[in-house]
């Protein structure tokens, strides 16, 4: 196949692989133009072989040497985001339980002229001394207040912002490696931020629960993801092959509904709005190029499928 000149980096594990099926599904689904280097530990061969035979797009895939599953993709992918996306126009970190919902080609674009995209946190953290000392960059100050706090994945960014995962990858490692706030952290010191734009939480990651709180949470019209205000989400993130983050999901939000008066009303939406996420979850997993179920068996999820009436 031609190579694109766009590159999404994601990494996975064996527990990982309902989600990075049903990326590989939204990215055919959406018709994005992309290559996709995928960091494997240990991922099933047979699986490799029919999703780089099944999709139009290219699967470089890389198998990640380390013994240990966190330092083998969390950490490793920024190394071969490094190393591969130099020959790309623009690069897109991506965390494997992350899909597509719409197609982020002007991300892309905006990426290869310069821009760095990503989504924010929805936090404010004030970096001080004890920060800076932690991870060695010295910011200038005492206390620096950052206002575009953002997630990990995803990122969008030129082959020239590549020296932003390379001097993370080459640091000294902190007692427990912490790639989001030190990204952050290098973001400032390197003068990332004066040319980087944080799309809302809502919009990419749903951090903190904004998939199902009121305003923000996520509907289906006409078979597009909004959210309630009616802007396009453009990617999914969670866990959404696991019962128990799908379970847990509403365990905080009743305290949340309590403290801010809602009503009775407000909890059913949000319990509306966790089924459009799952009905999109199944719909790429199963229904599309390649069905998973041909490669492993997640009873709850086959069984939400017989309950919908849906086919395989």
């Amino acid at each position: 196949m031609e190579k694109s000149k766009n590159l999404v980096v994601v990494s996975a594990s064996p527990n990982y692989l309902a989600s990075i099926n049903a990326l590989f599904n939204s990215i055919d689904y959406h018709k994005i133009d992309t290559d996709v280097l995928l960091v494997s530990w240990r991922l099933p061969q047979e699986y490799i072989k029919k999703a780089q035979e099944t999709f139009d797009f290219n699967i470089i895939v890389v198998e990640s040497e380390h013994e240990h599953q966190v330092q083998g993709t969390a950490i490793e992918r920024f190394r071969y985001a490094v190393e591969y996306g130099k020959d790309y126009e623009a690069v897109c970190l991506l965390d494997a339980d992350i899909f597509f919902t719409d197609n982020p080609s002007r991300f892309f674009y905006a990426a290869s002229k310069g821009v760095i995209i990503t989504g924010h946190n929805g936090m404010h953290i004030s970096f001080t001394k004890e920060h800076q000392r932690i991870y060695q960059c010295d910011l200038g100050v005492e206390e620096y207040p950052h206002y575009q706090i953002h997630t990990t994945a995803p990122i969008f960014l030129s082959p020239q912002d590549l020296d932003w995962f390379d001097s993370l990858y080459k640091s000294e490692r902190v007692d427990s490696f912490d790639d989001f706030l030190y990204l952050n952290v290098l973001g400032i010191k390197m003068g990332k931020i004066e040319k980087m734009i944080c799309m809302p939480p809502y919009f990419f990651t749903q951090i903190h629960h904004f998939g199902i709180k009121p305003n923000t949470r996520i509907i289906e019209k006409g078979g597009v993801l909004l959210s309630e205000t009616e802007e396009r989400i453009c990617s999914v993130h969670g866990k959404w092959e696991n019962f128990g983050w799908y379970d847990g999901l509403m365990m905080p939000m009743q305290g949340y509904f309590e403290d801010n008066d809602f009503s009775k009303k407000h909890e059913e939406r949000a319990l509306e709005s966790r089924e459009v996420v799952l009905n999109e979850f199944l719909r790429l997993c199963y229904k599309h190029k390649l069905n998973f179920k041909e490669f492993a068996t997640i009873e709850w999820l086959e069984n939400k499928m017989i309950e919908k009436g849906w086919d395989f």
